[in-house]
């Protein structure tokens, strides 16, 4: 017969399982448009909501104490208040032009949940007390099972390519990109690989959270499965092609390793271990001299050609014949034109746009579906004036798009609520920075229910490092603060990290561990 004690050990094998199998339900294939025109999401999501709220109500009906359950219901409460202003801002939100007007309730509410399941993995997290040995096997398997997935595949050359979408597939291996014409033949678009995983940018915010974590294990207990995973984790960074993962393992190695040094000398909280220091250094050795033969160091940055492309454009007659028609705008504005005169001014926008976008470097997707430049010609004709990098810069571009039909639906409240996911994602203008795209979608509110809280955990977890120098300021209590910072820092470089289940649930998992081991004095 199952004992409550026998159910709860059941839930944290559950728990643990569910977390090592995360990278498993992130496959590319499970996100294809048949599945989820059968499903309406994908089968991923709905496996990891199923089991997620059989994780919480266990935890929930399990707690003793009083005072958590009062705090979860008014919390709630809270939740369920914001929700419906945003439905209801996200609702009246209008905007006349481009594809702005594709609300769907459904799939908000889906993503307000998808936004609050990582907090809740943070109370499962600690209702379970996760001791260190489940965590690391965790950390361990997840990146082995994205490493391993990622390399073996790029090696045989059928790893999809971490750009361009769809079952595209990688053009050259590993191996080729020593051969000094890989990069005369292909782009770095064709040679950066995913394995066969969903999307580079949340992959890369996976790695970038578990490395630091990945070196304090290797230091705590440098065997060789620590070391290969090490090992392959970077080696599939470096393979993504993203910027924050390709070079950004070589700064988290050397910042951790000035850590562990502080460790060793300064605070003595560890003792020195030579041969794992040396392999170490070797290894980071050999990949700092492939790291030039890698995607994101053969890759073509608009910043790179900007001014050239832009002294190009000052060398033609096309500045002047823009500066020349702004001119002759703004004096037939100035009258008073009737309506058809009106119709007549737009349609000369519209032409000089058309015959002219080539020439001032705008993304012709940008230009004629995701904002059409027949719709609102104005907008298009002020952005030819900005610096061409910005508007070449498909990021800026995005960026400029939703701070302008903001503007023109002119309610303060898009601010404090958010006009919603939907509209931003269906609009293909979903920003790839998540300060701006949270901004706009959750509004400040929707920001401090949903993000602020793992800021919070941060802050709180510091100041008790500090407080308590002697006990708490650990080797492993600052590679977790460290992996919580290195989140938001993909956030802020990448986008798409904290309104995706594969990096938060990760990040909500190293929240909740962070907690437990900052709470109490004997570490491990």
């Amino acid at each position: 017969m199952l004992t409550n004690e026998k159910v709860k050990k059941i839930m944290v094998y559950l728990f643990i399982g569910y977390m090592i199998a995360q990278p498993l339900f992130d496959i590319f294939w499970l996100y294809s448009d048949n599945l989820i025109a059968i499903f309406k999401f994908s089968p991923s999501t709905i496996i990891r909501m199923i089991i997620m709220g059989i994780l919480f109500l266990t935890s929930f009906i399990w707690l003793k104490d009083n005072r958590k359950y009062k705090v979860l219901i008014i919390a709630s409460v809270i939740y369920i208040i914001y929700a419906i202003f945003h439905h209801l801002n996200s609702l009246n939100f209008y905007v006349p032009y481009g594809n702005f007007d594709n609300y769907s309730f459904l799939k908000e509410m889906f993503y307000l949940i998808r936004m609050i399941m990582p907090l809740l993995i943070i109370f499962i997290t600690y209702e379970k007390k996760l001791s260190f040995k489940y965590f690391k096997m965790i950390v361990v398997y997840v990146a082995l099972i994205f490493s391993c997935t990622m390399v073996l595949t790029n090696f045989l050359g059928v790893a999809l390519a971490s750009y361009g979408g769809g079952t595209h597939q990688i053009k050259a291996t590993f191996f080729e990109w020593f051969l000094s014409s890989t990069y005369s033949k292909y782009q770095y678009l064709d040679v950066a690989s995913k394995g066969i995983f969903h999307m580079a940018n949340q992959v890369s915010g996976v790695l970038v959270c578990l490395l630091p974590i990945l070196i304090f294990i290797y230091f705590s207990k440098p065997n060789f499965l620590h070391t290969l995973t090490l090992c392959l984790t970077i080696l599939s960074m470096m393979m993504l092609g993203t910027r924050v993962a390709s070079v950004g393992w070589l700064a988290i190695c050397i910042v951790m390793f000035l850590i562990y040094l502080f460790f060793v000398f300064i605070k003595k909280e560890i003792g020195l271990k030579k041969n794992a220091l040396i392999i170490f250094i070797l290894l980071m050795i050999a990949f700092i001299i492939i790291l030039p033969y890698s995607p994101v160091m053969n890759r073509t940055y608009i910043n790179d050609s900007s001014q050239q492309v832009e002294s190009n454009i000052e060398e033609t007659d096309s500045k002047i014949a823009l500066k020349k028609f702004k001119k002759y705008v703004k004096e037939k504005e100035s009258e008073k034109l009737s309506d058809k005169e009106k119709r007549q001014l737009k349609n000369e926008k519209i032409n000089f746009i058309k015959n002219s976008y080539n020439t001032f470097g705008v993304d012709r997707t940008f230009i004629e579906e995701i904002y059409p430049y027949t719709d609102d010609p104005d907008f298009w004709l002020n952005e030819y004036e900005i610096p061409f990098k910005d508007r070449a810069d498909h990021r800026q571009l995005k960026i400029d798009i939703t701070k302008h039909i903001i503007n023109i639906n002119n309610n303060n409240w898009d601010y404090v609520v958010g006009m919603s996911f939907t509209r931003l994602r269906n609009a293909s203008c979903y920003m790839e920075n998540d300060i701006y795209v949270h901004l706009y979608s959750i509004g400040i509110i929707g920001i401090l229910l949903f993000i602020f809280p793992y800021f919070a955990i941060l802050c709180y977890s510091l100041f008790k490092m500090i407080k308590d120098y002697k006990n708490r300021f650990t080797f492993l209590n600052v590679s977790l603060a460290g992996s919580i910072v290195l989140v938001f820092f993909a956030g802020i470089m990448s986008g798409n990290v904290f309104d995706e289940w594969i990096c938060t649930l990760f990040l909500g998992l190293i929240c909740g561990f962070l907690i437990i081991n900052i709470n109490q004095k004997n570490k491990e």
